[in-house]
């Protein structure tokens, strides 16, 4: 006897089968996604390569004798990457500046009370990575961010790096949860960080 419509068992394979036809497109657009090419950041003799998603949020040169510039990228989930450059930095001990760093994230937490958070015991260890092409030692901070009831596990990584004519200290954040995802896009903005002199 001829069926004259799909039974019920035929109708969950062919549902079954769809949604995996779905999924597969998913996936190939999600890796596609992931697989574009990166977008380079290129201003006044600084260039580096960073993910699309990245963003460029500042630019400034400091007004005063040390004329420092500086320049933050920002990732998803609040990642941070900021970027130094003055000749001033070439005789900076890159342990004591990320100390100063930590102190100075604890008293921002502590001036800012709308936002009630602390911060935790920073534990420092050494570090290598890739930066500007160049395998570099720096230091990085482990540390908690307690807020709104929430304990939030960060790291912090502090770079210094010679370049052309200046030198650059180059500090990446993020919390533990996002870094994961926030790594790729932390390896690609320092190892194709270039910078060469000019003027502003």
């Amino acid at each position: 006897m001829l069926l004259t419509r799909p039974s019920r068992h035929v109708t969950a394979f062919h549902l079954a089968l769809y949604l995996a036809v779905l999924a597969i497109f998913a996936f190939a657009g999600l890796t596609q996604a992931h697989a574009a090419p990166p977008l380079v950041y290129s201003k006044d003799g600084v260039s580096f390569e960073h993910p699309v998603g990245w963003k460029v949020t500042e630019d400034v040169v400091a007004q005063d004798e040390t004329r420092m510039r500086s320049i933050d990228l920002e990732g998803p989930n609040e990642a941070v990457v900021t970027l130094m450059f003055s000749p001033f930095f070439s005789v900076q001990d890159i342990e004591k500046f990320a100390a100063a760093a930590a102190r100075n994230r604890a008293d921002a937490a502590r001036a800012n009370t709308a936002q009630q958070a602390r911060m935790g015991p920073v534990t420092a260890a050494p570090i290598t990575r890739q930066v500007a092409g160049k395998e570099n030692k720096g230091v990085s901070q482990r540390f908690v961010v307690s807020m709104l009831g929430q304990n939030l596990p960060h790291e912090a990584r502090f770079f210094k790096a010679a370049l052309d004519g200046t030198t650059a200290i180059i500090m990446t954040q993020v919390a533990d949860e996002d870094a994961k995802a926030a790594e790729p896009g932390f390896a690609m903005a320092l190892d194709t960080l270039r910078y060469t002199a000019a003027k502003r």
